[in-house]
């Protein structure tokens, strides 16, 4: 007599499979969904940085002229070491926000693997200022800008490179642009 499997075993089985797919497949959504919100929490913490950093000192961080316009000048991506002691630092936003002891310098990197910057002054907002992000997956990008903005990559506050939607795979990586103080 040949032994094999009855149907009801096969759909167990299957069921089981069925069960231990969803949970997977559940838990790499959870994954998604907290790395997006660690960005996020981080974008937000660097922007109440600058208002804070405003509020003490009268500028933002990385506004040198003098008196000050509110204008981050240039392009501030993070050194690699701030030196805080007597010196006063007044070319770079990072060394100035971390003296005040508002971030670290490791808060520069992102979960995406990414940098962070403050630029002020570009196009189309020259008047205001902004944080840039690189490697920023299209699907973050776009997700961030519902929640802030418009969700249109090419207007309004938040703005993201790789045009108004996600391309076939959106894990392509964006540099991400808001205008924090617009």
């Amino acid at each position: 007599m040949k032994k094999g499997f009855t149907l009801i075993e096969l759909a167990i089985v299957l069921v089981i499979i069925g069960i231990l797919m969803g949970a997977i497949l559940r838990g790499q959504a959870l994954i998604k969904s907290a790395k997006e919100k660690n960005f996020f929490a981080k974008v937000r913490y660097l922007a109440s940085a600058q208002f804070t950093y405003l509020e003490r000192m009268g500028r933002y961080a990385g506004d040198s002229d003098n008196p000050p316009d509110g204008i981050i000048n240039g392009t501030h991506s993070p050194p690699t070491t701030c030196n805080c002691g007597s010196i006063s630092i007044t070319s770079n936003a990072w060394c100035q926000l971390v003296c005040q002891q508002l971030i670290q310098l490791n808060d520069s990197r992102h979960i995406f693997n990414g940098i962070f910057s403050f630029q002020g002054g570009v196009a189309p907002y020259g008047n205001y200022n902004r944080i840039n992000a690189t490697r920023v997956p299209c699907w973050v990008a776009q997700s961030i800008d519902i929640k802030i903005d418009d969700g249109n990559a090419t207007t309004g506050n938040v703005r993201w490179d790789g045009g108004s939607y996600c391309p076939a795979d959106p894990n392509n990586a964006n540099t991400l642009h808001w205008w924090f103080d617009r």
